[in-house]
């Protein structure tokens, strides 16, 4: 947290920020709580895998359907049930909820150190404080903090592309941060089509 100085009074407040900020969004996410019936499709394809069947909608002896369009949110769901032994009906909600924390924290750390590197460091404080302020009063974004579908990882890994191609001079190609921007449209277009105008 270098970006505000050596005050600590100063950083104590922006943890205290973030801290509030994640407590916001706990309560939000408790609020608009759902879990989609659209979910289950996804669901399903998680299930037959776990039964051995792969990837398909239909299991044997009926022809094998690849009709799924969130193949990351698949795998992570998936890979969840394997591991943790936790179903996707009561893993999805978490996993959105962690993602739309992750977002948040990103928000909170780009605020901080957006800005000329002289500008004072209540201004940065500032800063973060209203994009906290407006992305957590955000209804929409509240309301896909759950739901059992993709959209809060989409939404972090469009937000990481963003500020990848943000930070990164010039757009330089042989930039370590195109890289990662290209990492993240890339993660962002197996999470959800729409994730293919990032890499356009």
């Amino acid at each position: 947290m270098s970006t505000l100085g050596d005050d600590r009074r100063l950083r104590a407040v922006a943890w205290g920020l973030l801290a509030l900020a994640l407590a916001s969004l706990w309560v939000g996410w408790n609020e608009f709580w759902f879990l989609t019936d659209d979910a289950y499709i996804t669901f399903r394809y998680a299930s037959n895998r776990q039964l051995g069947f792969g990837y398909v909608w239909n299991a044997p002896p009926f022809r094998p359907v690849e009709g799924y369009s969130n193949f990351l949110w698949l795998v992570l769901l998936d890979a969840v049930w394997t591991l943790l032994r936790v179903e996707p009906p009561s893993s999805a909600n978490a996993l959105s909820l962690a993602c739309a924390a992750l977002s948040v924290v990103r928000v909170w750390t780009w605020a901080l150190h957006l800005g000329a590197a002289e500008e004072p460091a209540l201004t940065k404080l500032a800063r973060a404080a209203v994009a906290l302020a407006v992305t957590l009063s955000n209804r929409t974004f509240l309301a896909w903090t759950s739901s059992g579908l993709e959209t809060a990882l989409f939404n972090l890994l469009q937000l990481l592309w963003v500020e990848a191609l943000w930070r990164t001079p010039a757009l330089r190609f042989g930039h370590p941060r195109f890289a990662w921007a290209a990492l993240f449209a890339s993660m962002s277009a197996l999470t959800r089509p729409d994730g293919l105008l990032a890499w356009a």
